[in-house]
Protein backbone atom coordinates (compact mmCIF):
# COMPACT_ATOMS: atom_id res chain seq x y z
CA UNK A 1 0.00 0.00 0.00
CA UNK A 2 0.90 3.53 -0.54
CA UNK A 3 0.26 6.05 1.98
CA UNK A 4 -0.05 9.65 1.38
CA UNK A 5 0.38 12.94 2.78
CA UNK A 6 -0.38 16.68 1.73
CA UNK A 7 1.99 19.10 2.44
CA UNK A 8 1.24 22.47 3.70
CA UNK A 9 2.96 25.71 3.65
CA UNK A 10 2.75 28.73 6.12
CA UNK A 11 3.78 31.92 4.56
CA UNK A 12 5.45 34.47 6.45
CA UNK A 13 2.18 36.14 5.93
CA UNK A 14 0.41 33.79 7.90
CA UNK A 15 -1.54 32.57 4.26
CA UNK A 16 -1.41 28.84 3.93
CA UNK A 17 -0.70 27.43 0.65
CA UNK A 18 -0.11 23.48 -0.54
CA UNK A 19 3.13 22.87 -1.64
CA UNK A 20 2.99 19.04 -2.70
CA UNK A 21 2.50 15.41 -1.82
CA UNK A 22 4.43 12.71 -0.08
CA UNK A 23 4.00 9.40 -0.62
CA UNK A 24 5.72 5.97 1.01
CA UNK A 25 5.53 2.85 0.48
CA UNK A 26 5.13 0.25 3.49
CA UNK A 27 7.59 -1.23 4.36
CA UNK A 28 9.54 -4.19 2.47
CA UNK A 29 10.58 -7.36 4.02
CA UNK A 30 13.58 -5.82 5.17
CA UNK A 31 11.85 -3.00 6.97
CA UNK A 32 12.87 -0.28 4.62
CA UNK A 33 10.52 2.66 2.94
CA UNK A 34 10.71 3.76 -0.61
CA UNK A 35 9.05 7.46 -0.91
CA UNK A 36 8.25 10.22 -2.74
CA UNK A 37 7.96 14.14 -2.95
CA UNK A 38 6.38 16.38 -5.65
CA UNK A 39 5.27 19.60 -5.77
CA UNK A 40 1.81 20.43 -6.80
CA UNK A 41 1.16 22.19 -9.98
CA UNK A 42 -0.29 24.95 -7.99
CA UNK A 43 2.92 25.70 -6.37
CA UNK A 44 5.03 25.49 -9.39
CA UNK A 45 3.43 28.09 -10.56
CA UNK A 46 2.66 30.45 -7.10
CA UNK A 47 5.20 33.73 -7.61
CA UNK A 48 6.11 33.02 -3.99
CA UNK A 49 7.30 29.38 -4.01
CA UNK A 50 10.50 28.48 -3.29
CA UNK A 51 12.56 25.09 -2.92
CA UNK A 52 11.20 23.55 0.44
CA UNK A 53 15.22 22.01 0.32
CA UNK A 54 17.18 24.09 -2.59
CA UNK A 55 20.37 21.42 -2.83
CA UNK A 56 17.92 18.61 -2.77
CA UNK A 57 14.28 19.28 -3.96
CA UNK A 58 14.80 21.88 -6.62
CA UNK A 59 11.13 24.09 -7.78
CA UNK A 60 10.76 21.21 -10.92
CA UNK A 61 7.73 19.26 -12.01
CA UNK A 62 8.01 15.08 -11.16
CA UNK A 63 8.92 13.06 -8.10
CA UNK A 64 11.83 12.96 -6.32
CA UNK A 65 12.89 9.59 -4.52
CA UNK A 66 13.96 9.98 -0.82
CA UNK A 67 16.58 7.70 -1.21
CA UNK A 68 16.09 7.07 2.79
CA UNK A 69 15.04 3.53 3.77
CA UNK A 70 14.76 4.53 7.22
CA UNK A 71 12.91 7.57 7.26
CA UNK A 72 10.98 7.02 3.86
CA UNK A 73 10.95 10.72 3.35
CA UNK A 74 13.21 13.96 2.74
CA UNK A 75 15.14 15.29 5.40
CA UNK A 76 13.79 18.08 5.39
CA UNK A 77 10.37 16.78 6.36
CA UNK A 78 11.84 14.66 9.17
CA UNK A 79 13.05 17.83 10.55
CA UNK A 80 9.35 18.78 11.52
CA UNK A 81 9.81 15.70 13.73
CA UNK A 82 10.98 16.24 17.46
CA UNK A 83 13.76 14.05 18.73
CA UNK A 84 14.42 11.36 21.79
CA UNK A 85 12.12 13.91 24.28
CA UNK A 86 9.36 14.74 21.66
CA UNK A 87 9.22 11.39 20.21
CA UNK A 88 8.60 9.61 23.62
CA UNK A 89 5.68 12.08 24.36
CA UNK A 90 4.21 11.62 20.76
CA UNK A 91 4.57 7.40 21.26
CA UNK A 92 2.58 7.75 24.84
CA UNK A 93 0.31 9.98 23.77
CA UNK A 94 -1.06 7.79 20.77
CA UNK A 95 -0.04 4.39 22.15
CA UNK A 96 2.49 4.08 19.11
CA UNK A 97 3.88 0.53 19.34
CA UNK A 98 7.42 0.31 17.93
CA UNK A 99 5.92 -0.45 14.12
CA UNK A 100 3.68 2.60 14.47
CA UNK A 101 6.57 5.38 15.19
CA UNK A 102 7.93 5.48 11.89
CA UNK A 103 8.79 8.80 10.60
CA UNK A 104 5.83 9.23 8.14
CA UNK A 105 3.10 7.76 10.57
CA UNK A 106 4.27 10.56 12.81
CA UNK A 107 4.27 13.43 10.48
CA UNK A 108 0.55 12.63 9.67
CA UNK A 109 -0.09 12.66 13.70
CA UNK A 110 2.16 15.94 14.16
CA UNK A 111 -0.18 17.72 11.76
CA UNK A 112 0.82 21.58 12.39
CA UNK A 113 2.58 21.11 15.78
CA UNK A 114 5.98 21.49 14.21
CA UNK A 115 8.66 23.80 14.28
CA UNK A 116 9.13 25.55 10.98
CA UNK A 117 6.17 26.09 8.72
CA UNK A 118 5.68 22.87 7.11
CA UNK A 119 2.21 21.45 7.92
CA UNK A 120 1.01 17.82 7.04
CA UNK A 121 -2.70 16.31 6.53
CA UNK A 122 -4.38 13.27 4.83
CA UNK A 123 -5.28 13.31 1.40
CA UNK A 124 -8.79 15.35 1.44
CA UNK A 125 -8.40 16.77 4.64
CA UNK A 126 -7.65 20.58 4.94
CA UNK A 127 -4.42 21.66 6.32
CA UNK A 128 -4.00 21.24 10.24
CA UNK A 129 -4.42 24.49 12.88
CA UNK A 130 -1.26 25.29 15.10
CA UNK A 131 -2.14 25.43 18.88
CA UNK A 132 -0.23 26.45 21.93
CA UNK A 133 -0.35 26.65 25.19
CA UNK A 134 -0.29 29.99 27.59
CA UNK A 135 3.00 30.96 29.32
CA UNK A 136 0.62 31.19 32.21
CA UNK A 137 1.02 27.16 32.65
CA UNK A 138 4.51 27.13 32.35
CA UNK A 139 4.98 25.72 36.33
CA UNK A 140 2.51 22.89 35.46
CA UNK A 141 4.08 21.98 32.42
CA UNK A 142 7.02 21.32 34.17
CA UNK A 143 5.73 19.64 37.00
CA UNK A 144 4.29 17.34 34.40
CA UNK A 145 7.44 17.20 32.21
CA UNK A 146 9.22 15.98 35.17
CA UNK A 147 6.79 13.73 36.20
CA UNK A 148 6.83 11.65 32.64
CA UNK A 149 10.37 11.98 32.23
CA UNK A 150 10.25 9.62 35.80
CA UNK A 151 7.60 7.30 35.50
CA UNK A 152 5.84 7.69 32.41
CA UNK A 153 3.79 4.71 32.20
CA UNK A 154 2.49 5.70 35.65
CA UNK A 155 0.65 8.66 34.32
CA UNK A 156 -2.69 8.48 33.04
CA UNK A 157 -3.70 10.54 30.32
CA UNK A 158 -5.69 13.62 32.07
CA UNK A 159 -2.22 14.12 33.93
CA UNK A 160 -0.53 14.74 30.49
CA UNK A 161 -3.40 16.58 28.54
CA UNK A 162 -1.46 20.26 29.29
CA UNK A 163 2.17 18.40 27.78
CA UNK A 164 0.31 16.86 24.95
CA UNK A 165 -1.41 20.16 23.90
CA UNK A 166 2.23 21.93 24.33
CA UNK A 167 3.81 19.05 22.58
CA UNK A 168 7.58 19.88 21.54
CA UNK A 169 8.82 19.09 17.88
CA UNK A 170 12.43 20.34 18.59
CA UNK A 171 15.17 17.97 18.86
CA UNK A 172 17.08 17.05 21.69
CA UNK A 173 16.37 14.84 24.52
CA UNK A 174 15.74 17.32 27.45
CA UNK A 175 12.23 18.27 28.33
CA UNK A 176 10.64 20.93 26.99
CA UNK A 177 7.11 22.21 25.72
CA UNK A 178 5.97 24.76 23.16
CA UNK A 179 4.21 28.23 24.66
CA UNK A 180 2.79 31.29 23.60
CA UNK A 181 2.10 34.90 25.08
CA UNK A 182 0.69 38.04 23.60
CA UNK A 183 4.22 39.06 22.64
CA UNK A 184 4.87 35.78 20.81
CA UNK A 185 5.43 32.04 20.93
CA UNK A 186 8.56 29.92 22.64
CA UNK A 187 10.55 26.95 23.07
CA UNK A 188 10.12 26.34 26.92
CA UNK A 189 13.18 24.35 27.99
CA UNK A 190 13.16 22.41 31.65
CA UNK A 191 15.46 20.47 33.92
CA UNK A 192 15.91 16.89 33.37
CA UNK A 193 15.76 14.73 36.51
CA UNK A 194 19.55 13.35 34.72
CA UNK A 195 20.92 16.45 35.21
CA UNK A 196 24.16 16.50 37.32
CA UNK A 197 24.73 20.32 37.06
CA UNK A 198 21.94 23.36 36.32
CA UNK A 199 21.95 22.77 32.85
CA UNK A 200 19.06 25.62 32.63
CA UNK A 201 21.01 28.17 33.82
CA UNK A 202 23.84 27.24 32.20
CA UNK A 203 22.23 27.27 28.77
CA UNK A 204 20.89 30.68 29.93
CA UNK A 205 24.84 32.19 30.57
CA UNK A 206 25.71 30.68 27.14
CA UNK A 207 23.27 32.12 25.31
CA UNK A 208 23.79 35.56 26.95
CA UNK A 209 27.96 35.51 26.45
CA UNK A 210 27.50 34.49 22.68
CA UNK A 211 25.15 37.60 22.15
CA UNK A 212 28.05 39.47 23.81
CA UNK A 213 30.38 37.81 21.63
CA UNK A 214 28.51 39.61 18.56
CA UNK A 215 26.70 36.62 17.26
CA UNK A 216 22.99 36.31 16.41
CA UNK A 217 21.32 34.30 18.98
CA UNK A 218 17.81 33.41 19.46
CA UNK A 219 16.21 35.64 22.19
CA UNK A 220 15.97 33.91 25.85
CA UNK A 221 14.76 34.20 29.21
CA UNK A 222 15.14 32.83 32.52
CA UNK A 223 12.68 32.05 34.94
CA UNK A 224 11.79 31.03 38.43
CA UNK A 225 8.82 28.42 38.80
CA UNK A 226 8.77 28.23 42.05
CA UNK A 227 11.68 25.41 43.41
CA UNK A 228 11.91 24.72 39.37
CA UNK A 229 13.71 26.90 36.44
CA UNK A 230 12.67 27.14 33.08
CA UNK A 231 14.35 28.92 29.54
CA UNK A 232 12.44 30.69 27.47
CA UNK A 233 13.87 30.56 23.47
CA UNK A 234 11.71 32.90 21.49
CA UNK A 235 10.99 30.75 18.06
CA UNK A 236 12.27 32.62 15.26
CA UNK A 237 10.28 30.35 12.86
CA UNK A 238 7.29 32.26 13.85
CA UNK A 239 7.40 36.10 12.97
CA UNK A 240 5.94 39.57 14.78
CA UNK A 241 2.75 38.83 12.42
CA UNK A 242 2.49 35.24 12.98
CA UNK A 243 3.19 34.06 10.10
CA UNK A 244 5.93 31.33 9.67
CA UNK A 245 9.78 31.38 8.56
CA UNK A 246 10.32 27.70 7.00
CA UNK A 247 13.70 25.64 8.32
CA UNK A 248 15.60 23.40 7.10
CA UNK A 249 18.79 21.43 9.20
CA UNK A 250 21.90 21.12 8.19
CA UNK A 251 22.01 17.69 8.43
CA UNK A 252 19.02 17.50 5.99
CA UNK A 253 21.06 20.02 3.54
CA UNK A 254 24.18 17.85 3.93
CA UNK A 255 22.23 14.42 3.87
CA UNK A 256 24.38 13.11 6.66
CA UNK A 257 22.24 9.95 8.24
CA UNK A 258 23.33 8.11 11.14
CA UNK A 259 26.68 8.18 11.95
CA UNK A 260 28.62 10.94 10.09
CA UNK A 261 31.85 12.86 10.08
CA UNK A 262 31.59 16.60 9.45
CA UNK A 263 33.04 19.64 9.53
CA UNK A 264 32.48 23.35 9.82
CA UNK A 265 34.30 23.91 6.59
CA UNK A 266 31.14 21.48 5.70
CA UNK A 267 28.35 23.85 6.82
CA UNK A 268 30.81 26.78 5.24
CA UNK A 269 29.92 25.01 1.99
CA UNK A 270 26.69 24.42 2.38
CA UNK A 271 26.26 28.33 2.86
CA UNK A 272 28.02 29.53 -0.28
CA UNK A 273 25.25 27.74 -2.41
CA UNK A 274 22.29 28.12 -0.30
CA UNK A 275 22.89 32.03 1.82
CA UNK A 276 21.59 35.08 -0.29
CA UNK A 277 23.61 36.82 2.14
CA UNK A 278 26.70 34.64 2.43
CA UNK A 279 29.43 36.75 3.09
CA UNK A 280 27.46 38.01 6.30
CA UNK A 281 26.60 34.19 7.08
CA UNK A 282 29.61 32.67 6.74
CA UNK A 283 31.27 35.17 9.37
CA UNK A 284 28.67 34.48 11.86
CA UNK A 285 29.46 30.82 11.39
CA UNK A 286 32.81 31.76 12.32
CA UNK A 287 31.76 33.43 15.43
CA UNK A 288 30.09 30.97 16.41
CA UNK A 289 32.88 27.87 15.61
CA UNK A 290 35.29 29.88 17.76
CA UNK A 291 32.77 30.93 20.47
CA UNK A 292 31.89 27.14 20.67
CA UNK A 293 35.22 26.00 20.87
CA UNK A 294 36.05 28.50 24.38
CA UNK A 295 33.18 28.03 25.90
CA UNK A 296 33.69 23.99 25.45
CA UNK A 297 29.95 23.44 23.45
CA UNK A 298 31.20 20.18 22.14
CA UNK A 299 27.40 19.11 21.14
CA UNK A 300 27.77 21.09 18.05
CA UNK A 301 26.04 18.52 16.07
CA UNK A 302 24.51 19.38 12.67
CA UNK A 303 21.15 19.71 14.03
CA UNK A 304 21.75 22.29 15.84
CA UNK A 305 22.48 24.28 12.67
CA UNK A 306 19.44 25.33 10.58
CA UNK A 307 18.81 27.55 7.10
CA UNK A 308 15.88 29.70 7.71
CA UNK A 309 13.96 31.01 4.94
CA UNK A 310 11.94 34.32 5.19
CA UNK A 311 11.36 37.17 2.84
CA UNK A 312 14.42 37.96 2.10
CA UNK A 313 16.19 34.59 1.29
CA UNK A 314 17.92 31.61 2.69
CA UNK A 315 20.21 32.65 5.76
CA UNK A 316 21.88 31.02 8.74
CA UNK A 317 19.69 31.55 11.44
CA UNK A 318 20.14 32.36 14.92
CA UNK A 319 22.29 30.39 17.18
CA UNK A 320 20.27 28.15 19.75
CA UNK A 321 21.43 25.28 21.80
CA UNK A 322 24.44 26.63 23.04
CA UNK A 323 25.60 25.04 26.13
CA UNK A 324 28.96 24.68 27.63
CA UNK A 325 30.77 21.19 28.22
CA UNK A 326 28.39 19.67 30.68
CA UNK A 327 29.28 16.23 29.51
CA UNK A 328 33.14 17.24 29.81
CA UNK A 329 33.40 15.52 26.17
CA UNK A 330 36.81 15.81 24.63
CA UNK A 331 35.81 15.94 21.02
CA UNK A 332 33.61 18.30 19.18
CA UNK A 333 31.13 16.78 17.27
CA UNK A 334 31.81 18.44 14.40
CA UNK A 335 36.04 18.84 12.72
CA UNK A 336 37.57 21.94 13.21
CA UNK A 337 39.62 21.97 10.36
CA UNK A 338 40.68 17.91 10.26
CA UNK A 339 40.30 17.07 14.21
CA UNK A 340 37.42 16.76 16.68
CA UNK A 341 39.39 17.81 19.49
CA UNK A 342 39.56 21.29 20.88
CA UNK A 343 42.14 22.91 18.20
CA UNK A 344 44.81 25.96 19.10
CA UNK A 345 44.94 29.15 17.97
CA UNK A 346 46.93 28.42 14.79
CA UNK A 347 44.18 26.20 13.49
CA UNK A 348 41.64 28.44 14.50
CA UNK A 349 43.05 31.54 12.41
CA UNK A 350 44.09 28.95 9.65
CA UNK A 351 40.87 27.47 9.13
CA UNK A 352 39.05 31.75 8.69
CA UNK A 353 40.13 31.35 4.89
CA UNK A 354 37.31 28.50 4.50
CA UNK A 355 34.77 31.55 5.65
CA UNK A 356 35.73 33.86 3.30
CA UNK A 357 38.04 35.71 5.96
CA UNK A 358 41.50 36.34 4.10
CA UNK A 359 42.92 38.51 6.30
CA UNK A 360 44.69 37.23 9.55
CA UNK A 361 43.91 39.76 10.68
CA UNK A 362 40.29 40.10 10.59
CA UNK A 363 40.06 36.48 12.17
CA UNK A 364 42.32 37.21 15.16
CA UNK A 365 39.82 40.52 15.27
CA UNK A 366 37.34 38.16 16.06
CA UNK A 367 39.36 35.66 18.11
CA UNK A 368 39.97 38.14 20.41
CA UNK A 369 36.26 39.38 20.96
CA UNK A 370 34.82 36.19 21.26
CA UNK A 371 38.09 35.29 24.35
CA UNK A 372 37.37 38.96 25.90
CA UNK A 373 33.75 38.30 26.52
CA UNK A 374 34.61 34.47 27.50
CA UNK A 375 36.91 35.52 29.92
CA UNK A 376 34.42 37.96 31.60
CA UNK A 377 31.98 34.92 31.61
CA UNK A 378 31.79 34.66 35.97
CA UNK A 379 29.72 38.08 36.38
CA UNK A 380 27.07 36.19 33.39
CA UNK A 381 27.34 33.25 35.62
CA UNK A 382 26.37 34.84 38.65
CA UNK A 383 23.66 36.99 36.98
CA UNK A 384 21.66 33.92 35.02
CA UNK A 385 22.06 32.41 39.03
CA UNK A 386 24.64 29.42 38.38
CA UNK A 387 25.69 27.67 41.43
CA UNK A 388 28.86 27.62 42.56
CA UNK A 389 29.78 24.57 41.92
CA UNK A 390 28.43 24.43 38.14
CA UNK A 391 30.56 27.72 37.75
CA UNK A 392 33.54 26.45 38.86
CA UNK A 393 33.20 22.54 37.41
CA UNK A 394 32.48 23.82 33.97
CA UNK A 395 35.56 27.18 34.54
CA UNK A 396 37.83 24.50 34.66
CA UNK A 397 37.13 23.08 30.79
CA UNK A 398 36.57 26.76 29.24
CA UNK A 399 40.22 27.61 31.34
CA UNK A 400 41.66 24.56 29.57
CA UNK A 401 40.04 25.90 26.64
CA UNK A 402 41.14 29.67 26.28
CA UNK A 403 44.83 28.38 27.34
CA UNK A 404 45.29 26.73 24.04
CA UNK A 405 43.71 29.50 22.31
CA UNK A 406 44.35 32.88 23.68
CA UNK A 407 45.40 35.66 21.40
CA UNK A 408 48.64 36.86 20.76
Amino acid sequence: MIRKLNVWLTLPTGEIIKTGELAVKDPDARGALAGQFRYVREYLEEPRAFPLDPLHLPLVAGSGDADRPQAGVHGVFEDSLPDDWGRKLMARRYRLGRAEQRVPHLLRLLGGQGMGALLYAERGKPPPSSAGVSCRHLAELAHQAEKFEQAPAAMADEELAMLFQAGSSAGGARPKALVIDEKGAYLAKFASSRDQLDVVSLEAAAMELARRAGIDTAETSLLTLGARRCLLVKRFDINAAGGRNHLISMQSLLKADGYYNAGYRDLAEVIRHVSTTPQRDLRMLYRQMVFNVMIGNTDDHLKNFCMLHDDEGWRLSPAFDLIPNIGFNQEHVLRIGLDNRPPDLGTILAEARYFGIKRRQQALDIAIKVYEVVAERDAVFTACEVPEKDAEAVGIDIKQRMRKIAPE
